[in-house]
């Protein structure tokens, strides 16, 4: 007869199977456990390597955005250049034999 109650000093036997029972979910939870901690590393090391690579191309596209804004300045201050009343006037008169007019012109109706 087993009684309910414990006294110190005796131990209580657990039945083998429910030990066996406890080491087997044991090994399996261990293993659980390996497993997603492995499947973590797996995604963190995805997830840098990723981001590591948007960087790059991130860096990449802002140096050709810096040198397309260069060339861009290039090209508008070329256009004023060359758009300047200055410049064409003295293309019109020497090139194209053109007089300045010395009256204003006259507005039409």
């Amino acid at each position: 007869m087993t009684s309910k109650y414990q006294f110190p000093g005796e131990e209580q036997k657990e039945p083998t199977a429910i030990i066996q029972e406890r080491k087997f979910l044991n090994r399996w939870s261990i293993f659980g456990l390996l497993v997603v901690s492995a499947l973590a590393v797996v995604l963190y090391v995805s997830n840098v390597v990723r981001v590591n690579t948007l960087m790059r191309n991130m860096q990449r596209y802002e140096k050709t955005r810096d040198s397309l804004v260069y060339a861009n300045q290039a090209l508008q201050s070329e256009i004023m250049r060359l758009q300047s009343a200055e410049r064409i006037t003295t293309i019109a008169r020497t090139k194209l034999g053109m007089i300045p007019n010395s009256q204003a012109p006259k507005r039409l109706p």
